[in-house]
């Protein structure tokens, strides 16, 4: 009997020879799993994607700088290098470049995400292209991805999720750990439920966050204040009866699908779903499957899940699981913005900056904005 002797495939080299006897270099696979969407923010308009940019090769990958342009005109709208390309684009894993090097490398088979954040006018397709280190240090190469259309949809709008009093819209996109950068990989995708997710803090007109002490949630202003429905929906999902932790400082770490606490999802429809975390032990009076009307108590703000103090984290996703879904913008239709936090650090201990009294309709709060929604 004969057999046939299967020999080994040929490894393609690094550096591979084209038709037109071009020398070629490999570079990354890029892709942008979910497309930008236009919203109203700050008295203007914002979107916030990311760009995956992932190393295929057998050798390390060095980002040099990225811009990201307006692909019909060719403007370059915002360009990442040195020390905000650092900021911005964040290897998953692997030693991070030193501060100085202004670059970032990227490891054979390794992914950094790039997050963006635009505001301003915005094109209706926008491009990017991505400065490298092709295959030495003086060999730069600059790849050119297809554009991709902007969303024109127009973002869910909400009732406010609060009723009186002076609340803190906690969000920022700069933070390591904050809900726009932490991504969850569940049933074989990757995604970030909490994209345009708002933490709202209680504070008085000192910018104090608690009425006694300190460790003890139920002494936080905004404790147990009723949760309002921001929509007439249906109830999608709802968990209960998770317990509170009796200090602040020893709240311990919960499971993975555990962080968001007591919650409620309701089904806005269209395949968007409002969710509103953290909420007291017992609080909820609502069902799955039940319908709610617009500013409807639905439960009251409090501290379970992952949290490091009482408050309503409020954010809008594709999907009823928490961390199942991608973040989708959205707006409060009415509340005043009184000023903000330009270091929120001094949230609970200091006041904030005052802007003057500014209406807002129909716009998604800035970063650390203070509002009051009556």
């Amino acid at each position: 009997m004969r057999f046939l002797h299967l020999l080994p495939l040929c490894v393609a080299p690094v550096l591979l020879g084209s038709a037109s006897g071009e020398t070629l270099s490999e570079s990354f696979d890029i892709s942008i799993p979910q497309r930008p969407q236009i919203v109203a923010t700050d008295g203007g308009t914002g979107v916030r994607y990311e760009l995956h940019v992932t190393n295929f090769t057998a050798m390390p990958r060095v980002v040099r700088g990225i811009l990201v342009t307006d692909a019909d005109t060719g403007k370059v709208i915002k360009s990442f290098s040195g020390r905000p390309l650092q900021a911005h684009l964040v290897p998953l894993t692997g030693a991070k470049d030193d501060p100085g090097s202004a670059r970032v490398t990227i490891q054979p088979g390794t992914r950094a995400v790039l997050y963006v954040e635009l505001t301003g006018p915005l094109p209706r397709r926008i491009g990017h292209m991505v400065d490298y280190v092709g295959n030495c240090e003086t060999c730069p190469a600059r790849l050119e991805i297809a554009a991709v259309a902007v969303s024109q949809a127009a973002p869910v709008t909400l009732a406010p999720p609060l009723g009186a009093g002076t609340w803190a819209a906690v969000q920022s996109p700069d933070w390591p750990r904050g809900h726009r950068r932490v991504i969850y990989t569940l049933g074989g995708k990757a995604r970030i439920p909490g994209r345009y997710a708002i933490d709202w803090v209680g504070l008085d007109d000192a910018g104090r966050t608690t009425r006694g002490d300190a460790d003890r949630p139920g002494d936080a202003i905004g404790y147990d204040a009723p949760v309002l429905a921001g929509a007439d929906a249906r109830v999608a999902a709802v968990r209960d009866g998770m317990a509170e932790s009796a200090s602040i400082e020893r709240n311990p770490a919960h499971a993975l699908g555990d962080g968001s606490g007591n919650y409620v999802a309701l089904d806005l429809g269209q395949g968007r779903y409002a969710f509103y975390e953290h909420l007291r032990s017992g609080s909820i009076s609502v069902k799955a499957g039940q319908r709610v009307r617009r500013g409807e108590v639905i439960g009251a703000l409090g501290f379970s899940g992952d949290t490091t103090g009482p408050h309503l984290h409020l954010h809008v996703a594709d999907g009823f699981d928490p961390l199942k879904a991608e973040g989708l913008p959205f707006t409060i239709d009415a509340y005043t913005e009184i000023g903000r936090y330009d270091d929120i650090g001094a949230l609970g201990s200091k006041p904030w900056q005052s802007t003057g009294v500014m209406r807002k309709s129909r716009e998604w709060p800035a970063s650390n904005v203070v509002v009051r929604f009556r």
